[in-house]
């Protein structure tokens, strides 16, 4: 499976999801005009990476999450994602979920607290201030 780079540009985040190490990264600022355009590229990705995986106990693999700024839409997109994630999860995968944050917005952390408890995600995670 090849990985998925995306270069991150004013209103976009970078995207570095790589099967060779198991780390999948968004990082920066996200608030793209079209969100789903943006966020699509990945929901596609993360099906076939669970088609992939499916079933290969033992997989681990790390969601690595450093957002500067999202906006309304990209976080809607982005529960998409945990998702998606979090069903790899349930099929034996482990997964280690990292949500950085600068250390002032609490906005952000709160955010990424609320994301990973939803219901339909429930991931363990960790948070972690950067200055």
């Amino acid at each position: 499976m090849k990985p998925l780079k995306i270069a991150a540009a004013i209103d976009t985040p970078e995207v570095s999801f790589d099967p060779a190490t198991n780390i999948f990264a968004i990082s920066g600022i996200s608030h793209p005009e079209n969100a789903k355009e943006f966020y699509e590229k990945i929901l596609d990705w993360l099906d076939e990476l669970y088609e992939e995986i499916r079933g290969k106990a033992g997989q681990k693999i790390t969601v690595d999450l450093s957002f500067k700024y999202i906006n309304s839409s990209s976080y809607m997109y982005l529960r998409e994602v945990m998702k998606k994630v979090a069903n790899i999860e349930k099929n034996g995968v482990q997964v280690e979920v990292l949500w950085k944050y600068h250390e002032d917005d609490e906005d952000l952390l709160n955010e990424g607290m609320v994301l990973f408890e939803l219901p339909d995600i429930g991931l363990e995670y960790r948070c972690i201030p950067y200055n």
